[in-house]
C-alpha cells in the first residue's frame, strides 16, 4: 500500500547486513509496510549514497559519520526531534544539530576505545619485586603508564612477555589506530582548551608534545622492532595480544570478537583510558563516540517520512528491534530503551562502566579530521618518524600545515 509510504535503510556496515535484512522483513511481515535494506560494499559508501540519493526511489533513511559527513548530505537531513531514536537518547546533546538547532542525525552505535589490557598479564606484574603500582585503579596518569610499561618491559623475560605494549602497525588495516584514534587525543585536548565545537580551519598541535609522549613509549616498550612497523598487521596485533605476549593493546569495543576468536576469556580481558600527559587526565575517561548517525531523507515524501520513523520507533522500543541491535549485531546503543540489555563484550561492560563513572568521556573529534589525505599523510609521517627515516618536525607539518591545506582543498 503506497500511501502507507515505504522504508528504504542504505546501511553502512557490511558485518550488520544479514541481521538488518532480517529485521526489515519481520517489520515488513508485522506491518505490511515495505521495508528495504541495502548495504554499501565496504568502503564505497559516499559514492554509493551519491548514486542512490539521486534515484526516483531514494533512500528513506541513510547514514552520516559525523558533522563532516553531516556537512556534506545537509540538504537532505529532514528534522528528528520529534522522532523515537532522538527522544529516547540518554545524552541528547549527542545529536548532530542543523544550523538552527535542529536535530538532523541521531547516532545509533556507541563505541568506546582505549588501552586493552590482559588482567591475568598485570596481576603477574603486580606480584612481582618493586612493582610501580598496586591495582590497575592506579594508572589514571601517564606518567604511572609509562613507569608500569617501563618495567613490565624491563621484566619481560620474567613475565614471559614479549613487549608491554603490542606491536604499532603500520599496515592499512592496523594504522588508523594511530593516525586517527591516537590522534584524537592531542585533537581533543587542544578542542576542549579552545571551545571547538564545528571542524576549524586551522589546528595548531598544543598536543603534539604529548602525542609524541605516547607515541614513543609505544615504539620503545613494544614486541616489534620499530623498523618491522611497516608490514605489522591489526592481525598481528590481536594474535600478540592473545598470545599473551604483550599486556596492553590500543583498541576498542568491537575487539571483542576478534580476541574471543583467538581464545581469550572474558574475564582476562579490561580496558584503561589512554593517558598522554595532559593536565587534569586523571579525571579522564575511555574515548567514547560514534561513527553511525541516522537520518531521514528530507526529500523523501510525507509518507514515507512517516513510514520510516514509525520503523525506527519499533526498531529501538519493540522486543525484535532491541534483541536485534544489541545480541545480533552486539551494538552498544546510546537509548533509555536499552538499559537493561546485559553484554556478553567484557569490552563493552568496562565501557558502560566508564560511563557510569563520574570521569569526563573523551569526545571523538576525528570525525571532523577534514580528510582521508590528512590521516595518511600524518600516517606516513608517524611511520617515517618511527622507523629512523624521518624526524618529529615531518609529523608536526602533518599534522598542522595539513590539517589548512586539506581543509581548504575540501571546501
Amino acid at each position: 500500500d503506497s500511501d502507507k509510504g515505504r522504508v528504504y535503510y542504505l546501511n553502512l556496515k557490511p558485518e550488520a547486513s544479514d541481521k538488518w535484512k532480517a529485521l526489515a522483513e519481520e517489520y515488513q511481515k508485522e506491518t505490511g509496510i515495505k521495508t528495504t535494506v541495502q548495504t554499501a560494499a565496504s568502503g564505497t559508501y559516499e559514492q554509493t549514497l551519491k548514486s542512490e540519493i539521486a534515484k526516483d526511489n531514494a533512500p528513506t533513511l541513510f547514514q552520516v559519520s559525523g558533522n563532516v559527513g553531516l556537512a556534506r548530505w545537509k540538504k537532505y537531513t529532514a528534522d528528528m526531534s520529534d522522532s523515537e531514536p532522538y527522544k529516547q537518547l540518554r545524552d541528547q546533546s549527542t545529536a548532530l544539530k542543523g544550523d538552527n538547532g535542529e536535530i538532523l542525525g541521531v547516532p545509533f552505535v556507541i563505541e568506546s576505545y582505549g588501552l586493552i589490557y590482559n588482567k591475568d598479564l598485570l596481576a603477574k606484574y603486580i606480584a612481582t619485586d618493586g612493582a610501580k603500582i598496586k591495582s590497575v585503579d592506579d594508572i589514571d596518569n601517564f606518567d604511572t603508564l609509562k613507569a608500569v610499561a617501563d618495567d613490565i618491559q624491563a621484566k619481560k623475560d620474567q613475565l614471559g612477555v614479549k613487549g608491554a605494549f603490542t606491536s604499532a602497525g603500520f599496515d592499512s588495516s592496523s594504522d588508523w589506530r594511530f593516525k586517527t584514534h591516537l590522534a584524537n587525543l592531542p585533537l581533543y585536548y587542544e578542542f576542549k582548551d579552545d571551545n571547538v565545537t564545528k571542524q576549524p580551519e586551522t589546528i595548531k598541535g598544543t598536543y603534539l608534545p604529548e602525542y609524541k609522549n605516547i607515541f614513543d613509549l609505544y615504539l620503545k616498550d613494544s614486541t616489534t622492532e620499530p623498523t618491522q612497523l611497516s608490514s605489522k598487521t591489526g592481525d598481528d596485533s590481536t594474535s600478540e595480544f592473545s598470545l599473551g605476549e604483550a599486556a596492553f593493546y590500543q583498541n576498542g569495543t568491537w575487539a571483542w570478537t576478534d580476541l574471543q576468536k583467538a581464545g581469550m576469556k572474558a574475564e582476562s580481558v579490561g580496558m584503561i583510558p589512554i593517558y598522554i600527559g595532559a593536565k587534569g587526565e586523571e579525571k579522564q575517561g575511555l574515548a567514547t563516540g560514534s561513527e553511525n548517525y541516522w537520518c531521514i531523507n528530507s526529500k523523501a515524501s510525507d509518507a514515507d517520512k512517516k513510514a520510516t520513523k514509525d520503523f525506527l520507533k519499533w526498531v529501538v522500543t519493540s522486543k525484535t528491534g532491541i534483541k536485534s541491535l544489541s545480541s545480533d549485531m552486539g551494538f552498544t546503543t546510546p537509548f533509555k530503551t536499552f538499559d537493561d540489555v546485559k553484554f556478553d563484550n567484557p569490552l563493552t561492560e568496562a565501557a558502560v562502566e566508564d560511563q557510569k563513572s563520574g570521569k569526563t568521556q573523551v569526545s571523538w573529534n576525528f570525525t571532523m579530521m577534514p580528510s582521508e589525505e590528512w590521516k595518511n599523510k600524518l600516517g606516513s609521517a608517524l611511520l617515517e618518524y618511527a622507523q629512523g627515516t624521518g624526524d618529529w618536525d615531518a609529523v608536526k607539518t602533518a599534522f598542522v600545515d595539513g590539517w589548512k591545506t586539506e581543509y581548504d582543498a575540501s571546501h
